[in-house]
């Protein structure tokens, strides 16, 4: 707390006016990018009239987000890690209050739902297999997709020696991905 009210060139005391603790401040960072994860995935599926076409388009509005902003996306997935899950226990236990917490899961269902949503959309209008269950379907396309869009270093390394660009990489896991999901014509 120190060193980010230095950084704002706030004194400390001021800056607990606006957090009640760290994980509060941590929290709200989080849920400003999950905000815009939301919005961003809200605009990708309005252009979108079929299931499969809205899946298509949050995949590379995911991909995007994590281009323009990959520090709220690495704060994301930290708040997603069981150290962080440990953390809001102690919290609980101890009994401090993590202000925001609510609104943080609040924006985790509107993300899945949105997906699901795409899903629903796509067994019905038949682009998406209607022998599918739509929550393991979302369960498995959420981790699919994050595994696709979020290219570690590593991944990184090895797409640059073999001459495939992150875009190559995108479209070439969206056409895997899909071959799964999608109804055969």
């Amino acid at each position: 707390m120190d060193d980010i009210a230095g950084d704002l060139e706030l004194s400390k005391t001021t800056l607990y006016l606006y957090f009640k603790n760290k994980p509060s401040l941590y929290f709200a960072v989080v849920i400003k990018g999950m905000a815009i994860l939301r919005d961003t995935f809200k605009n990708a599926v309005k252009r979108e009239t079929t299931g499969l076409g809205r899946i298509i388009s949050i995949i590379r509005a995911y991909f995007n987000f994590i281009q323009i902003h990959s520090n709220y996306y690495r704060l994301n997935v930290s708040a997603r890690a069981p150290r962080f899950a440990k953390m809001f226990e102690i919290n609980k236990e101890e009994n401090v209050e993590i202000e925001n917490a609510e609104e943080y899961i609040g924006l985790t269902k509107e993300l899945l739902n949105i997906l699901t949503e795409a899903v629903s959309l796509g067994i019905k209008d038949g682009t998406i297999r209607k022998d599918l269950d739509p929550i393991q379907t979302v369960m498995f396309l959420g981790s699919a997709i994050e595994n696709s869009v979020y290219l570690s270093p590593v991944n990184q390394l090895l797409l640059e020696t073999y001459g495939i660009t992150a875009e190559g990489y995108l479209q070439y896991s969206i056409d895997v991905l899909l071959h799964g999901i999608a109804e055969k014509k």
